[in-house]
């Protein structure tokens, strides 16, 4: 198939609005008539389809280049990229014979990544393309609500007599901004997880970790105790909280490009919104939390 018919047929398979298919096919347009940005674009394709892609921020620099010959928005070309990179993805799901569903839910990143875009920059593309790349190195992957990778832990941690230690596997847990937070689907996430995973454990309780502002612990004096984020955080053990500081931080997850605004300012559309501008307005800082929890493949520890 033809990239240009594959571009899409991806975009009605995971049901892009028909603006940002048509910004998407339109931009492809332009990059395959230039024949410098073409053969930057193709080039990567075929280093990904001979496994020889590695460094996806070089990737992603020169194909800003690309788009600047072209005059395709860089997050527009961004995106044409990680879609173009699907195709041989979907060949490695299926040569691993990993299911079809984890495939379609790890894609759908791309399509919460593109709404994020439109919210933050009025472009339908991808601002943090590079954060993609665990996908296409088989390394993260979604299952269900959440999505899931293997790292090294960092420190060291104990609870009821079980253990972790410093560069033991432990599985990273990543919350795409794809809807409500609802509790049974991320106990259905980890089950499918501590079975997807399970060779890196040999039958013990599986360690998770999550690092985010999800976590950060006064969520539970900025949102009512029913949220969806405070029976999240209810899971983990917050080991560690950081604030950010210098402007550094996730607000833009809740505020979009509204984020700098002065905290009067701020929109209240919704009941995090409406608690993390008075949050603010109090003068107080936010951040984010460190948490732990063991499971046993059916239920938390």
């Amino acid at each position: 198939m033809h990239m240009y018919d594959y571009i899409a047929s991806f975009c009605d398979e995971f049901q892009y609005p028909e603006e940002a298919k048509q910004t998407l096919l339109s931009g492809y347009q332009r990059l395959s008539k230039n024949q410098e940005a073409d053969r930057i674009y193709t080039d990567f394709m075929e280093q990904y389809c001979k496994d020889e892609l590695k460094d996806y921020t070089k990737a992603l620099e020169s194909l800003d280049n690309a788009a600047e010959l072209c005059g395709v928005h860089k997050y527009t070309m961004a995106l044409l990229f990680l879609i173009g990179l699907s195709k041989q993805l979907r060949k490695i799901y299926e040569d691993r014979k990993i299911s079809y569903q984890v495939y379609y839910d790890s894609m759908c990143d791309l399509k919460w990544k593109l709404f994020e875009c439109k919210k933050m920059h009025n472009v339908w593309g991808s601002f943090v393309a590079g954060w993609e790349a665990g996908f296409f190195r088989m390394e993260l992957f979604a299952l269900g609500r959440l999505q899931f990778e293997i790292i090294k832990s960092s420190k060291s941690y104990e609870k009821d007599g079980y253990s972790i230690h410093d560069g033991d596997p432990v599985i990273n847990v990543h919350i795409p901004s794809c809807g409500p937070l609802l509790h049974e689907d991320c106990q259905e996430s980890y089950r499918r997880a501590a079975v997807f995973f399970r060779d890196h454990f040999q039958g013990k309780p599986i360690p998770f970790v999550c690092n985010s502002w999800l976590l950060f612990p006064p969520n539970k004096e900025i949102l009512s105790k029913d949220s969806h984020i405070v029976t999240f955080m209810k899971d983990y053990d917050i080991v560690s909280t950081s604030f950010y500081e210098n402007g550094s931080n996730d607000l833009w997850r809740i505020f979009y490009k509204e984020r700098q605004k002065d905290p009067k300012e701020l929109p209240r559309d919704t009941s995090l919104q409406r608690g993390y501008a008075d949050w603010l307005m109090k003068g107080n800082k936010v951040g984010m939390g460190c948490g732990v929890f063991f499971f046993d493949g059916e239920n938390r520890l």
